[in-house]
């Protein structure tokens, strides 16, 4: 096999196992954002970044903290990861990623439970570590997060 071909392949791999690796990561999220699952998705200096709404959180040890807490804001939610681009870098060990976010979401608003919708988009990087790849850095813009009733044209965002 050709040395062309076989870093072709090599690219396709990574593509595939990075599609796994986000969906992991929704699946971490639909299981009340479990810490424990997120530390085998994030690098150790990992950076995720949820602007306003859910801040920045720096290293793995941050980020799982975070999720380790938001579960008692978003109490259940089915994360659809959509629409993904993948960039394998020349190296072969950096990579980086868009998807687009839908999600419903059932958040406590003061006691009460409220139903809402989430879309955006996630801005992703990877690097291959021994244990596989991982998401080094993660951002997300947030386009709405409306409660069901009003929706997405009558309240944007929630407050």
């Amino acid at each position: 096999m050709s040395a062309d071909l076989e870093k072709r392949i090599a690219r396709l791999e990574a593509v595939e196992e990075i599609k796994k690796l986000k969906s992991r990561y929704a699946q971490a999220c639909d299981d009340a954002y479990n810490p424990e699952t997120m530390r085998t998705i994030f690098t150790k200096d990992a950076v995720w970044d949820g602007g306003d709404v859910f801040g920045k959180h720096v290293g793995q040890d941050a980020v799982c903290e975070f999720f380790a807490g938001v579960s008692s804001q978003i109490v259940w939610a089915l994360h659809y990861m959509i629409a993904p681009e993948i960039e394998i870098g020349d190296d072969g060990t950096t990579a980086t990623g868009t998807w687009y976010i839908w999600m419903a979401f059932t958040g406590a608003s003061e006691g009460d439970p409220q139903a809402g919708w989430v879309a955006g988009l996630y801005s992703d990087v990877y690097r291959l570590e021994p244990e596989g790849w991982r998401i080094s850095a993660l951002e997300i813009d947030l386009q709405i997060m409306s409660p069901y009733e009003d929706g997405w044209a009558k309240t944007p965002f929630m407050s």
